[in-house]
This record gives C-alpha cells, sequence and structure tokens, in this order.
C-alpha cells in the first residue's frame, strides 16, 4: 500500500490522537497502520529534534557518516572549518544521491551521474562544462541543503529539519541529568564511539524498540536463560530487580523516559564483569594504575546502570548508543554503538566490549531475545484491530523531581513517550516532503 499526499492530507486533517493512544492503552494501528507511519515522518522524523550521531565519530575536518533523519538520507560532516553539518545527500542538478559509502573522510563529495563537485561545507564548488549554462548561473542556489537547526550536548548530536523548534536544552529537559552522568560515568575520561558497532533489522514497528529499551517488567522472562547463565557462573542468585528491591521509572518530559537502576544494582553489574574472558589477572599494578583509578574504570565498565530514551530515536542503555532507524510501517533497523573510554587502557576497553557483547552483542543473551519477541508482537498485532495496555503502576504513580516515577516494572515510560507521540501527530500538517 501506498499513500498518496491527498489521502495523507485527508487522514491528517481528521487526526485525533485520542482514537490511538487514550492514555494507558495504544491501538495496534499504531504498529501497522501506513497512514499514521507516513504522519510520523512528517511531525515527528521531519518537525522535531532527532539524534544523528556523536561527534567522536566525525572527529576531524572531512569526517563524515551517513545517516537517515525519516525519509531523508543526510550527511553528518564535519567542514574543513571545523563546523558541523548535516546536508541532504543529494545533488542539486538532477538529485542522484552523491555519497553510497556509510562514513569516511572528504575534502569534496563529486556526484558520478555528471560531475558535480561539493565541498564538505555544502558549497557547489564545480559544474562540469559550465558554458553549457547562461551567464554562469550553473552554481547560483544550487549549494546542497543543509538542516536549519543543529546542535549537540555533551557530544551527542541532534538536529531539525524545521527551524521553528524551541532550543535543544529545552527539548532535553531533564534527560540531561542522565547525559551528563552517562558521559561523566567514566571519571572524567572522554567517551568514543567504537569501530565494533552492529546493526540488527526487525519485522516490525520503530516504536516497538522504543518501548522495549526502557521496559524493566519483561527481562525476568525474556532473557530467564541469561540469569540462569549468570546464577551458575557467579554461585548467586541473579535475577533482575523487582519493584521492591529498588530502582524506578521516569516520565521526564517531551517523550524522554528513563529505567533507572542505578542505585541498586552496582554489585550485580560488578559481579558480571568478574566472569569475563581477560578479567582475572587485571590489577592496577599490571596496568600502571593506582588502585583507586583501576577500580573506577572497572566500575566505569559496567556503565551507569539506567536505560536512557530520547525521544524519538537515541537510547543510552549499558555502555552503548541506540539509534532507532525506521525503514517501513513494519520494518526497523537498530544500530548499537559501543561506546570506549577515550584514554583507558587496551585491557580496559578490552573488557568493556566483552562486556557489552555478553548480553548487547549480536551473538549475546539479550538482543536476540529481545528481536525475537518484537517481531512476535508485530506478529500477534498485525492481524488484530484492538488495544495493547501500558496501564500497569497507574495506582502507584509519586510525583519525583523529574516528573511521574514509579516501580522499575511500571510502564510509565510507554506511557510518556507515546504522550508525546500524540501532541507531535496533532501538529498542524503540511503536505508534501521536506
Amino acid at each position: 500500500m501506498t499513500v498518496t499526499a491527498e489521502e495523507l492530507s485527508v487522514f491528517a486533517a481528521s487526526f485525533n490522537p485520542a482514537n490511538w493512544f487514550d492514555g494507558v492503552r495504544a491501538h495496534t494501528a499504531v504498529y501497522r497502520d501506513e497512514r499514521i507511519y507516513e504522519l510520523e515522518m512528517e511531525r515527528v522524523f521531519h518537525s522535531s529534534w532527532v539524534y544523528v550521531g556523536h561527534e567522536s565519530e566525525i572527529a576531524e575536518p572531512g569526517d563524515y557518516r551517513l545517516v537517515r533523519v525519516g525519509r531523508q538520507r543526510m550527511l553528518l560532516v564535519r567542514g574543513h572549518d571545523g563546523a558541523i553539518r548535516l546536508l541532504r545527500n543529494r545533488c542539486t542538478h538532477r538529485g542522484t544521491e552523491l555519497c553510497q559509502a556509510p562514513s569516511g573522510n572528504a575534502n569534496a563529495f563529486r556526484c558520478h551521474y555528471h560531475g558535480w563537485t561539493f565541498h564538505n561545507t555544502g558549497e557547489l564548488v564545480g559544474v562540469s562544462f559550465p558554458d553549457g549554462y547562461p551567464g554562469g548561473t550553473a552554481k547560483h542556489g544550487r549549494d546542497l541543503w543543509s538542516a536549519p537547526r543543529l546542535d549537540s550536548y555533551r557530544g551527542f548530536v541532534f538536529a531539525s529539519l524545521r527551524p521553528d523548534v524551541p532550543a535543544l536544552r529545552e527539548h532535553l529537559g531533564p534527560a540531561t541529568d542522565y547525559i551528563d552522568g552517562y558521559v561523566d560515568h567514566a571519571g572524567g575520561r572522554e567517551l568514543c564511539v567504537d569501530a565494533c558497532a552492529h546493526t540488527s533489522r526487525y519485522r516490525g514497528n520503530w516504536k516497538l524498540q522504543v518501548e522495549n529499551g526502557v521496559d524493566g517488567y519483561h527481562a525476568n522472562f525474556t532473557h530467564s536463560s541469561f540469569f540462569a547463565v549468570m546464577q551458575r557462573r557467579t554461585g548467586k542468585q541473579s535475577r533482575y530487580i523487582v519493584q521492591e528491591e529498588g530502582g524506578c521509572t521516569r516520565d521526564l518530559g517531551h517523550g524522554h523516559v528513563v529505567l533507572d537502576q542505578s542505585e541498586v544494582a552496582g554489585e550485580v553489574l560488578s559481579r558480571r564483569l568478574a566472569t569475563l574472558p581477560g578479567f582475572d589477572g587485571l590489577s592496577a599494578e599490571r596496568l600502571g594504575l593506582v588502585e583507586d583509578e583501576y577500580r573506577a574504570l572497572l566500575e566505569a565498565n559496567a556503565g551507569p546502570g539506567y536505560n536512557l530514551s530520547v525521544f524519538p530515536n537515541l537510547q543510552l542503555i549499558g555502555i552503548h548508543i541506540r539509534e532507532i532507524e525506521p525503514v517501513a510501517v513494519d520494518e526497523t533497523v537498530i544500530t548499537l554503538k559501543p561506546l570506549m573510554i577515550k584514554a583507558a587502557p587496551p585491557a580496559i576497553n578490552g573488557l568493556r566490549r566483552r562486556y557489552h557483547e555478553l548480553f548487547w552483542g549480536p551473538a549475546g543473551f539479550g538482543t536476540p531475545d529481545d528481536l525475537e519477541m518484537l517481531g512476535r508482537v508485530h506478529d500477534g498485532n498485525r492481524p488484530v484491530d484492538g488495544w495493547v495496555s501500558f496501564e500497569r503502576g497507574t495506582h502507584r504513580l509519586e510525583n519525583g523531581d523529574h516528573g511521574p516515577r514509579a516501580a522499575i516494572t511500571d510502564e510509565v515510560p510507554q506511557r510518556g513517550l507515546y504522550s508525546q507521540w500524540a501532541a507531535l501527530l496533532s501538529q498542524p500538517f503540511t503536505a508534501g516532503r521536506k
């Protein structure tokens, strides 16, 4: 099914978010209706702040990486002037995609169709056989289109395809406290994206991953094999935290939500580290570190102890960045990028990679389990015209410092993200693609 611009305009004009999310339930159509998906592209991904990359991925002038913002294929690039830009990956002559490599370093981008050349700032600097254009007009107004808003916070780069959005810090709100904690958990040492990123594709809507990344209710069941293995390795009971043991879920506003077990999970996570290959034999003396610094780096390898979701497409989980990329209403790509400690000894970062791989790696315990569940949710909801429930914990909701909070297994995050989803989809609609 292809939704025409006219059909989408008619649907948007009569769209009432209460028909699809009533505060505690979402209609199954939000996962499979192509009209809703197209409306999400316009009103969420093309009209609000979206995560596009980490500064360490484009550290040097000329560094670039391909990113997708909604339907748009874009180039996140650091120009020769050091400025970061988000450029549309489209030649302004005939619309050919300029760059196919997922990342690299380039002074310029040359179109392979007719040879037009653009500087890494987006400026059109070369037109083949320019005398074919009257009065030297070929270059006039033909620079690459650049996103009108781009900003970063603590190394995380966000962009908006619309200029009339609030300042990034206003948009992030209390989520900045959790981003700060995530960046600072390495004891002040700089974090950088590791080359060992991995990508998975699943059948299902993009919002299923947003829900799952901050779901504290499923772990003891979906990941029971992981906890059984950890119990055998450590000799101690291993399971996910339940509400009586601490931790919480929070709605931080603007769709940003967190699953926070930082105050109670430290010892458990440290025991898991000790089971990894390469841990035995490590010592402060061997690595040339003072004992306190060594212990701090080991603790940092387990991450800050919370899952943060920055709406719509960024999650910080464990020690990795998780990017969520909608491809179609029923197809999603997720990319997991471990963050290394830039100045740490190789043995520390090696242990950090092993910790990430144990649960979140492509052959780990967690990611395959979750992707299987997302596929089953998709299959279960696809033929059904009904509702899914996010009402868990509504009877014990508290007002915390950063907004509504409840127990670790409650569905505060899911209600929070769908509240923002409903607010954005209620915005005025402009037909046509940006």
